[in-house]
């Protein structure tokens, strides 16, 4: 539940300008007028579709107390500031100063989110804690779960993600974690970071903002940082690794765990969950609990079963490394094997190459190869330019007891191939 503050003191917090009765209290923080409740600060953001400027009066309406805007809405109750997604982060900041909570920072190219839940959902055996819901964890996102900080909580679990220079330095500033997780580094968001020692760089921040009695487990591409304050985790730390159509087994230093999620990088992620919550003192019980208790989440490995046929939804977003994962994941199945793949986005000047040697991977590996989009012609699979021109080869050459795989950068929403296949196999 949000801390109240009077309405002065968070105009001092975010640097604004108002003429406001500073005694009033703020009830909560809101970015979506349509969820507005009444006593809430309404900050209006503009993104790339739209701007949060147009829907002041509308909050007002609905019964907020006050508008964070940086373009005057000639509204009585405004508080106007040069940046609003600035000010979000700087009231995030101070509100976060409030609380003395151990706070765990989570970023990597891969199983952000993934890795977060199985550290929550470990620490929640022992402790109070307040983690990122989905995948919250961008310069809005992040904020926004600050603002859930009620002083009840041990632990502040949150996920860290990047696509730009400074991001993670600022998302730092505002969480002020204590302990760091880089679950790995690869190529993604090469557009804004331009490449993988930008992309090193820019994780590395995280190691950077940790205080002089904090810590970083790092991951593959991470080691070989040079700070004194990191630990290494890796594949090879662990004893013994089954995997299967319904979950995986695993066993690290004598003690044999299993998960639901599947596929060896989900192992991966478990491993770095129980590496950290060791070094916290938590105990294989507590450990086993919280990893088996999880469930697949949508559009990240999840496994859909009709009959016999086996898909996987992998479609919540892709890159060169997590597309071989799930192609890893797949090749070691008994079964006929078909891939749906769609475009991996925001790989910069690597984009063709990147997408011609993953397609040479799967090719190695799949029965059948289908391609969709733009970027996915370089796959060299057999390519579709119109979504039900793929459908109806997919009807056609889908028997029934394969295993499908369909994966995708989200802004291709291949999802809607996932809720479409049912129909489709009547």
């Amino acid at each position: 539940m949000f801390r109240e503050f009077m309405l002065g003191e968070i105009v001092k917090m975010v640097n604004g300008q108002a003429q406001l009765p500073g005694q009033d209290l703020v009830r909560g923080v809101t970015i979506s007028s349509r969820e507005t409740m009444p006593g809430e600060l309404f900050f209006a953001l503009k993104g790339s579709h739209t701007d949060g400027h147009c829907y002041v009066a509308d909050a007002l309406r609905r019964g907020a107390l006050a508008a964070v805007v940086q373009r005057t809405q000639s509204m009585t109750n405004e508080i106007l500031v040069s940046d609003t997604l600035f000010a979000l982060g700087e009231l995030a900041r101070n509100y976060r100063n409030h609380f003395e909570v151990q706070t765990v920072g989570i970023t990597g190219t891969n199983g952000k989110t993934t890795v977060k839940n199985l550290i929550a959902s470990i620490l929640k055996k022992k402790y109070r804690v307040l983690h990122t819901e989905k995948n919250y964890n961008s310069l809005i996102g992040l904020p926004l779960t600050v603002f859930r900080l009620s002083g009840d909580e041990d632990y502040l679990v949150v996920e860290m993600g990047t696509s730009a220079p400074g991001e993670i330095v600022r998302l730092c500033d505002i969480a002020r974690p204590h302990i760091g997780v880089i679950t790995n580094i690869g190529p993604g968001h090469l557009d804004g970071l331009g490449s993988i020692e930008g992309i090193r760089k820019e994780k590395f921040a995280l190691i950077d903002a940790l205080p002089a009695d904090g810590f970083a487990l790092v991951g593959e591409g991470a080691s070989g940082s040079g700070r004194s304050n990191t630990i290494s985790f890796f594949l090879g730390m662990l004893d013994s690794v089954e995997l299967t159509e319904r979950g995986s087994y695993f066993s690290y230093e004598g003690n044999r765990f299993f998960t639901q999620l599947l596929g060896l990088g989900n192992v991966y992620n478990c491993l770095a969950a129980v590496c950290l919550t060791s070094k916290l003192s938590i105990h294989y019980d507590a450990q086993y609990a919280g990893i088996a208790e999880m469930n697949p989440e949508p559009g990240r490995l999840e496994p859909i079963t009709l009959g016999e046929l086996l898909i996987i939804n992998d479609t919540y977003n892709a890159n060169p490394v997590s597309m071989k994962a799930a192609i890893d994941f797949a090749a070691q199945l008994g079964r006929r094997k078909i891939f749906v793949f769609g475009d991996m986005l925001e790989l910069g000047e690597k984009s063709k190459e990147l997408h011609r040697a993953t397609g040479e991977y799967a090719r190695q590996h799949a029965d059948l190869l289908v391609t969709f989009g733009q970027e996915s012609r370089y796959y060299k699979g057999t390519h579709f330019s119109k979504a039900i021109d793929l459908l109806r080869f997919l009807r056609e050459n889908i028997a029934g007891d394969e295993v499908v795989l369909l994966k995708a950068s989200r802004a291709l929403h291949f999802e809607r191939f996932i809720d479409e296949l049912p129909r489709l196999l009547r």
